[in-house]
């Protein structure tokens, strides 16, 4: 027995002595190139060889609003007519930015040539789009609920006629005359809001933190109908901002557990649903399954996009999948003549098909950092360029035909979220609240 277990000892330490010699010798190395493994793993390739006469966007668009975060109620973008020699014309504080311990999640607005803001302490501003000009601001703190420690104060904005929609994270919704924000109404949802509202069919729809989904009167804030869900114990910051289709009077959104949700908007009743976890993360205890980003109806279909690895095209009606695709992403999807842009959970810049959902061409965004450091924000096109801006400050512009990289820029500022336009402006905002506008 001893011998045994001398026997075993000896070759223990043979066997460590062969592989510490192994590691602290000459490394001997196979030629060749290195290829990463998740890369190869994660790459998305084209589904469609020679695609860029296939592509199709729509015409440059000279709009003079942005009025709500993905400009409308059915988050199609406009090909926004611009300069794209971004050429700074002016620059504005627009208040509190991020923080330790606060978070600026709400993008701004523009009307009647003012942009609107909302800082992370949900002071609401107006500037002139012509010179930055500060034309008024009102603090939105109500006043039974400042509760200093809330990490998001200012949710959202939506405009509509000459109302601007605010929602807070202290649970209420408050309308504000465009002017000069005079407070018109106020409702008290009773649970923090963390979702920019959407204002349409002559209702305010706004998410809670615990996935209660309102709508309420545009006119008074009374609240007309609700419909809540199990609340995840864990979801990411921020969520899906709904979709509405003015022809079907439909209103959709995402939840924190994935599902995406359809409504007939004037009495809040249930339509379908469907949940964007792909199969191999549906089980997963780790994996947050929350959708962050919006839905966008393009006529009968809506193309959704989720953080569970699901991109998919829905039939407005029924709900049923048209097509689906097992990629994820948080930010939303661009839609534009026959082609969908998305940005992958991977750091890609996808074209897709948005008839079948063909990839078109797939490219990697050079994020010029860490990709646990560096967010790639939503697509959005310019002048008929894909332009995609990270949160250190690169903006990339694309060919929305190739997928070549055209230019890159450094605006030398930490970019909070995907620019807007209108007037010929382009505008982004920092993550220390900072407005800034190009041209």
């Amino acid at each position: 027995m001893y011998k045994h277990k001398l026997s075993l000892l000896l070759c223990g330490l043979l066997c460590s002595t062969t592989l510490l010699s192994a590691c602290s010798g000459d490394k001997v190395l196979p030629k060749g190139t290195r290829v990463s493994v998740l890369d190869q793993a994660t790459s998305i390739k084209p589904d469609v060889a020679k695609s860029a006469d296939k592509i199709q966007i729509a015409g440059e668009t000279s709009n003079t609003t942005w009025l709500q975060t993905d400009m409308n109620a059915q988050h199609v973008m406009p090909n926004a007519k611009t300069g794209l020699d971004f050429v700074r014309q002016w620059k504005a504080d627009f208040g509190q930015g991020r923080s330790k311990r606060e978070f600026l999640i709400s993008k701004p607005l523009i009307k009647d040539n003012v942009v609107y803001t909302l800082d992370a302490d949900a002071e609401l501003r107006a500037f002139s789009i012509k010179d930055g000009e500060k034309l008024w601001g009102v603090e939105l703190m109500s006043s039974n609920r400042r509760v200093s420690d809330t990490a998001i104060k200012g949710a959202g904005l939506a405009a509509d006629g000459n109302e601007i929609y605010v929602t807070t994270g202290f649970g209420v919704v408050v309308a504000v005359n465009a002017k000069d924000g005079s407070k018109l109404w106020e409702q008290d949802i009773h649970a923090p809001l963390r979702i920019a509202p959407t204002v349409a069919g002559n209702k305010v729809f706004v998410q809670s933190v615990d996935n209660k989904f309102f709508a309420l009167d545009k006119s008074t804030g009374e609240i007309l109908w609700d419909y809540d869900i199990a609340m995840e114990e864990t979801t990411m910051v921020g969520g899906a901002v709904a979709a509405y289709s003015p022809k079907a009077d439909v209103v959709i959104t995402g939840f924190s557990n994935g599902e995406i949700q359809a409504f007939g908007a004037a009495y809040g009743s249930p339509l379908w649903s469907d949940f964007l976890v792909a199969n191999r993360q549906a089980y997963s205890s780790t994996f947050l399954h929350t959708i962050k980003a919006a839905p966008v109806i393009d006529e009968q279909t809506v193309y959704v996009l989720g953080s569970g690895d699901v991109l998919a095209a829905l039939d407005l009606f029924s709900g049923m999948r048209r097509w689906e695709k097992e990629i994820g992403g948080q930010q939303t999807p661009f839609v534009s003549g026959n082609t969908l842009f998305i940005v992958s959970n991977n750091n890609e810049l996808i074209a897709l098909d948005k008839m079948n959902g063909n990839v078109l061409w797939s490219k990697a965004i050079d994020l010029k950092g860490k990709a646990s450091e560096v967010m790639a924000y939503a697509p959005v096109i310019l002048n008929s360029r894909v332009v995609v801006a990270l949160s250190n400050g690169i903006v990339h512009t694309f060919d929305p035909k190739t997928g070549n990289l055209l230019n890159t820029v450094d605006l030398d500022e930490k970019l909070n979220s995907a620019p807007i336009a209108a007037d010929g402006y382009i505008i982004f905002t920092t993550a220390n609240a900072k407005l800034l506008a190009y041209k």
